[in-house]
C-alpha cells in the first residue's frame, strides 16, 4: 500500500529554489502582529521593550504582571484587564519564545525559597525590538520629514568640509561623513514616505483627510525641499564628482580612523565601499534629468491636478458622494416627455434595462379592448408551483436566442448622420450670409432662424465698445461674432415661415473661432 503525503510535505521534500534564488522568507517575529491576542502579545513587548532603558538583564517572570498594569495604567485603560481569565501571561509568553520574539532564561537560586519560585527572565530578541520599534513608529515622520527638508542644505556643507578634510585631516571628514552618511539616510526614508503618502491619499474616492494629507505633504515639499534642491544639486554634483575621483588610499585611511587601528582588512575595505556606495547614491539623487530629486519633484507637480480635482468634487457633493443630481436630472427628462412609450424608453436606457421576459401562462383575455386594460386592473396568471421554485431552469425546450438589434443600431447611426448633414448644411448657409445687414437676411428656413437667434443673444451679452460694435466668442468656442450697429437705420425685418423677426439694424460677421471674420 503506497501512503499519500500531504502537500506541505511533498513541496518540502525537494529544494526550495525560492530559497535558493536569496529571496527573503517570511519573518517568524512578526507573528505577534496578527492573530486573536495580537493587542495582549502588543502590550508585553511594548513593556519589554521600555524595559531596556532601564536594564539590560531582563525582565523578571514576577515582575511582569504590575508592569503591565502601570503600561495600561499610564495610557488610561483598566489594568484590572490583566487579571482577567482570557489573559494567560505564561501561555503568551512560551507563544513569543515559539516565535524567536523573547529569550527565556533562568536567575540563579541563592537560596532554598528559590527553588520553588518562578525564576523565569524574558528579553525582547533584537529582531522584534528593531521590529517593534518600526511598528510603533509607523505614521510618526513628522519631524524626520521636517528635518529631512533642509538634507540638501546640510549635504552641500558637509560635502565641502569633506572635500577639504579628506585628504589632510581624517577626524575631520569622518565626522562630516557621518553626518552626510546619517543625512543621506534621512532624505531617502523622508521622500519614500512622502510618495507613499500621497499615493495613499490618492487612491478611491477622495475626502476631506486624503485632502489634508495631500496638502500638508505638498506645503512641506514646496518650504524646503524644492527651493533647496534648485539652490544645491549643482553643488552637490559638483563635489560629489570630485570625492569619487579620490584613490582608494584616501577613503581607507577614513575607514581605518573610525574602525580603530586594530580592525580587519576587510572591515577597512567594505567600509571604504560603502563611502563610493554613498557618493554613487547622491548623484543618482541629484545628477541629470532623470535624477531622484528631479522624478519627486514631477510626482509633487503631477498631484497637484488630482488634489484640485479631489477638492472640487468634495465641493460639488458636500463631503459625500451621491446620485442626486442625476437621479433628479432623469426624473425631469421623464416628466417632460410626450407620452408612456418614449418614458419608457428614456427609463430602459438610463437604468440598462432589457426587454420584459414573460413567463409561460395563458389568462382569459378582458372584455373590450385588451390593450386598454391596466396592468392592475388585469387578470393574474396562474404560474405554476414548478416555475415559482425553479425560476428559468424549469423551462422546457431550447433557450430563447438573444434579441437582434443590429437593424436599430444600424439605422440610429444612419438618423445621426443625416442629423449632421443638416447640421452642416444649416451652419454653411449661416456663415454664407456674414458680412450682410440683418435686413438683407431672406429665405431663412427654421434650422437657420433658430441659429441666427442663439448668434445674436449671444452677441447682446458683449460689452460694446466705444463705436458700438460688439464682439464675442460663443460659449462652445467654435463661433467668432461681431456685430456693428447702422446708425438711422432703424430695425431691421427678416421674414420667417412661422412669422417675421424684428431686431435692430446690424451687420453681422460670423467665423469660425480663431479665423478672421
Amino acid at each position: 500500500m503506497r501512503s499519500e503525503q500531504p502537500d506541505e510535505e511533498r513541496e518540502g521534500s525537494g529544494p526550495d529554489l525560492w530559497q535558493l534564488a536569496g529571496l527573503p522568507g517570511g519573518l517568524i517575529e512578526a507573528s505577534y502582529l496578527t492573530g486573536k491576542f495580537a493587542a495582549q502579545y502588543q502590550v508585553i513587548v511594548s513593556v519589554l521593550l521600555d524595559q531596556q532603558q532601564h536594564t539590560l538583564t531582563g525582565v523578571a517572570a514576577a515582575d511582569m504582571p504590575d508592569l503591565l498594569r502601570a503600561h495600561l495604567t499610564d495610557r488610561g485603560v483598566d489594568p484590572n484587564l490583566v487579571d482577567e481569565a482570557g489573559f494567560d501571561l505564561k501561555d503568551r509568553m512560551t507563544s513569543l519564545e515559539r516565535w524567536n520574539v523573547i529569550h527565556r532564561f533562568q536567575d540563579r537560586a541563592l537560596r532554598d525559597a528559590d527553588f520553588v519560585r518562578d525564576l523565569d527572565r524574558y528579553q525582547l530578541t533584537e529582531t522584534a525590538a528593531q521590529l517593534h520599534r518600526a511598528v510603533t513608529g509607523l505614521g510618526d515622520d513628522l519631524a524626520a520629514g521636517a528635518a529631512a527638508t533642509l538634507a540638501p542644505g546640510v549635504l552641500t556643507a558637509n560635502l565641502a568640509v569633506l572635500a577639504e578634510s579628506v585628504t589632510t585631516d581624517p577626524a575631520a571628514a569622518a565626522s562630516a561623513w557621518a553626518i552626510i552618511e546619517n543625512t543621506h539616510q534621512a532624505m531617502a526614508r523622508a521622500a519614500a514616505g512622502w510618495q507613499a503618502r500621497l499615493a495613499g491619499a490618492l487612491a478611491g474616492t477622495p475626502t476631506s483627510e486624503k485632502i489634508a494629507v495631500v496638502q500638508e505633504t505638498l506645503s512641506r515639499y514646496v518650504d524646503m525641499w524644492g527651493a533647496g534642491v534648485d539652490t544645491h544639486s549643482e553643488s552637490i554634483t559638483r563635489q560629489v564628482a570630485t570625492l569619487t575621483g579620490l584613490a582608494d588610499s584616501v577613503w581607507r585611511r577614513i575607514a581605518v580612523h573610525n574602525l580603530g587601528a586594530s580592525a580587519d582588512d576587510t572591515a577597512i575595505t567594505e567600509l571604504g565601499g560603502s563611502y563610493r556606495r554613498t557618493l554613487d547614491t547622491l548623484r543618482a539623487w541629484f545628477d541629470g534629468p532623470q535624477c531622484q530629486a528631479r522624478k519627486l519633484r514631477r510626482q509633487m507637480r503631477n498631484t497637484i491636478q488630482p488634489l484640485l480635482r479631489g477638492q472640487r468634487t468634495l465641493a460639488a457633493v458636500g463631503g459625500h458622494v451621491s446620485r442626486r443630481a442625476e437621479l433628479l436630472a432623469l426624473a425631469g427628462r421623464l416628466e417632460a416627455s410626450d407620452d408612456d412609450a418614449t418614458a419608457w424608453q428614456l427609463w430602459c436606457t438610463a437604468t440598462g434595462l432589457y426587454s420584459a421576459v414573460h413567463l409561460p401562462g395563458t389568462t382569459k383575455a378582458p372584455a373590450g379592448n385588451p390593450s386598454a386594460s391596466s396592468f392592475w386592473d388585469a387578470d393574474p396568471v396562474q404560474v405554476e408551483a414548478r416555475l415559482r421554485k425553479h425560476g428559468p431552469k424549469a423551462t422546457t425546450g431550447t433557450a430563447s436566442r438573444i434579441p437582434d438589434h443590429r437593424d436599430n443600431r444600424k439605422a440610429a447611426r444612419e438618423r445621426n448622420r443625416q442629423q449632421q448633414q443638416e447640421t452642416a448644411r444649416t451652419e454653411a448657409a449661416v456663415v454664407a450670409r456674414s458680412g450682410l445687414l440683418l435686413s438683407q437676411w431672406t429665405e431663412v428656413t427654421d434650422p437657420e432662424l433658430e441659429m441666427l437667434l442663439m448668434l445674436l443673444s449671444t452677441v447682446s451679452t458683449a460689452r460694446p465698445n466705444a463705436a458700438g460694435v460688439r464682439e464675442v466668442v460663443t460659449g462652445d468656442g467654435r463661433w467668432h461674432i461681431r456685430s456693428e450697429p447702422i446708425p438711422n437705420a432703424g430695425s431691421a425685418v427678416v421674414k420667417v415661415s412661422s412669422g417675421r423677426l424684428v431686431h435692430p439694424e446690424v451687420r453681422l460677421h460670423i467665423s469660425v473661432a480663431g479665423v478672421p471674420a
